[in-house]
């Protein structure tokens, strides 16, 4: 075996009858040298294959295709953002409308802790939701947090509306005392977006 463990000449010599010369300068070595080329050749080929269809490494057409598959189209974005729509499509077909699947939806489609994200039912409103904390640092674009409102408004239950979606944002400012001193202090703030209800 190779490095990458494929079959490869010194395999196939230790194959061969002890009758049959199996040095690596007899002719068996340099006629099975022609076929054992091949053969990692092939193995090297579907190692890349098998990488290929890892979402995380899959680009171009291959990562197009892997889309096609589940029903995303590209719509002319970068591979960047494209995998990560169709990640989260992988992942809302998990969700089946529960606090946890919904914090799992969100949580590992920006890569976030679970901890971080809390959903809880509306006071006096028994079939309303609300989504908080969800860290704002994980949202590099208005597209990315356009998919995730999406998503999330499309993960609840039937009958259940979607109250409020709130961002977690950490904001640095610097506070000066007496024009001598300065202290940087993080702020948090919370952004809530209101959802309609579902018709």
């Amino acid at each position: 075996m190779d490095s990458n463990e494929h079959y490869d000449l010194t395999d196939l010599l230790n194959e061969l009858p002890a009758a049959l010369s199996n040095g690596p300068d007899s002719n068996n070595a340099k006629l099975l040298s022609v076929l054992a080329d091949d053969m990692v050749d092939m193995q090297e080929l579907i190692d890349q294959v098998n990488l290929w269809r890892d979402i995380t490494n899959a680009k171009g057409g291959w990562l197009d295709k892997i889309g096609t598959d589940w029903g995303v189209a590209r719509n002319g974005f970068d591979d960047d953002f494209y995998r990560f729509m169709i990640r989260t499509k992988q992942l809302q077909r998990q969700v089946d409308g529960s606090y946890n699947s919904i914090i799992k939806l969100i949580a590992e489609s920006l890569g976030a802790n679970y901890s971080e994200i809390n959903v809880t039912p509306v006071k006096d409103e028994p079939n309303a939701i609300e989504v908080t904390n969800i860290p704002a640092g994980y949202i590099d674009s208005q597209r990315k947090e356009k998919l995730v409102l999406d998503q999330i408004r499309s993960s609840v239950a039937a009958g259940i509306r979607v109250a409020g979606i709130g961002f977690q944002k950490t904001v640095k400012s610097t506070l000066y005392y007496a024009m001598q001193f300065q202290t940087t202090q993080v702020i948090e703030s919370t952004m809530s977006v209101p959802q309609l209800k579902k018709g």
